[in-house]
């Protein structure tokens, strides 16, 4: 017994020190993959941490973002602009007295984009009691000047090619070299327009309401126009085709205040032709020493007229306005008889607002400096140029313009 106790012993001291170092080892191993597990749940929680505040910026930018794209699109979706116009008039017809005058025009308007394809604009104006001017008289002991509603409409862009305007509009018609035979600059026609633009081929369907009444027939026009451009090497052509059919004019009153403006009227004052217009305008488009020129001219019948029907208008335009020291100068010979158009939305301005009238019309511009400019106009006409006496008329315009957005 003893002997094996003894044997005990002896082997139990000899296997000590490699038991001990083996432990050390496991031991500092273990340690080591401690250290090691210790360091990855520390980076994975850094990571979690950052992933956490990288979420939590990314939501702050979003809503930050986002209310900014709300404040910009309603802002990017309204524009507004505007123009003033200070005129000095002298106006001298043969056998009444010269007169000068002073005039204003103030026009403000405003665009709101309601989404990709449909738009809103309308426009104040002063000069409310004239549907072919802007104007308003510097006169009346200073009193309160009118200032209306010029235009009031939406633009539908049903396709690429075609866009439907309603309301209170700007004129779609094209009207060459700019003249305003026809159409006055400053005239807004109310009902629908449907228009075209597509592969050089512009043009327009419309329907205006120009006098409702209650208890007798309305008057509208209906009508259209078409236009050709063709491209060259050294400019374009631009050639064009309107057709305007008044309906129930004939027989009523003149439209808007019952003036004819040397239109035929019968003894009570009624209109004794109908008016359906058809126009042919020719524009040639080139630039010349670098600056824009253009001819143009334009031939109106009236069809439901058998005398005094027709009109035609010829010109040239050179240079454009369109910023400091750059000008532009435009002559426009007009011969329009008495009933070739209807006189109250012809050129104002142009013998003495109205037709049977025949002469020169000098324009002129010049810039001032950024979104100002002056412009000045010369009227050399006859007016009721088909009577045995016809009298002369001259009219000259200063105008100092300034423009804003």
């Amino acid at each position: 017994m003893k002997k094996k106790l003894l044997v005990t012993s002896l082997l139990l001291s000899m296997g000590a020190p490699a038991w001990a170092d083996s432990t050390q080892d496991e031991i500092a191993m273990l340690k080591e993959q401690l250290k090691m597990l210790t360091q990855k749940i520390e980076q994975l929680e850094a990571k979690t941490n950052d992933n956490a505040e990288a979420v939590e910026q990314a939501a702050e930018q979003a809503a930050e973002a986002k209310a900014a794209e709300k404040s910009e699109s309603w802002a990017d979706r309204i524009t507004f602009s505007g123009d003033f116009r200070y005129r000095e008039e002298y106006i001298d017809e043969r056998g009444k007295e010269a007169r000068n005058r002073n005039r204003i025009r103030l026009r403000l308007a405003a665009k709101t984009q309601v989404n990709d394809r449909l738009d809103v604009n309308f426009r104040l104006a002063t000069g409310v009691d004239d549907p072919a001017s802007g104007n308003q008289t510097l006169d009346g002991g200073f009193n309160t000047k009118d200032f209306g509603l010029d235009r009031a409409y939406f633009n539908y862009q049903l396709t690429d090619a075609l866009t439907l305007t309603a309301g209170k509009m700007a004129n779609p018609a094209y009207k060459a070299g700019k003249n305003q035979m026809i159409w006055d600059n400053d005239v807004n026609p109310e009902g629908i327009a449907l228009q075209l633009d597509s592969n050089g081929w512009q043009g327009n369907l419309v329907g205006y309401a120009v006098e409702e009444f209650s208890g007798d027939d309305d008057i509208l026009m209906f009508g259209g126009q078409l236009n050709r451009t063709f491209d060259f090497d050294q400019g374009s052509l631009i050639a064009g085709v309107s057709y305007y059919d008044y309906d129930n004019l004939q027989g009523n009153f003149p439209a808007y205040d019952g003036k004819p403006r040397n239109n035929s009227v019968d003894a009570s004052g009624r209109l004794i032709n109908d008016y359906n217009l058809l126009e042919g305008s020719l524009e040639y488009q080139t630039k010349l020493n670098d600056k824009p020129f253009s001819v143009f001219g334009s031939y109106v019948e009236n069809l439901e007229a058998d005398v005094a029907e027709s009109g035609f208008a010829l010109g040239a335009n050179y240079g454009k306005v369109s910023g400091p020291g750059t000008w532009n100068v435009s002559y426009t010979f007009m011969d329009i008889d008495a009933d070739a158009v209807v006189a109250v939305f012809n050129d104002s301005n142009f013998g003495a607002g109205g037709p049977d009238s025949k002469g020169h019309l000098l324009r002129g511009g010049y810039g001032l400096n950024k979104n100002t400019s002056l412009a000045f106009a010369y009227f050399s006409n006859e007016l009721k140029k088909d009577q045995a006496n016809p009298v002369d008329y001259d009219r000259f315009q200063l105008d100092f313009i300034l423009k804003f957005k």
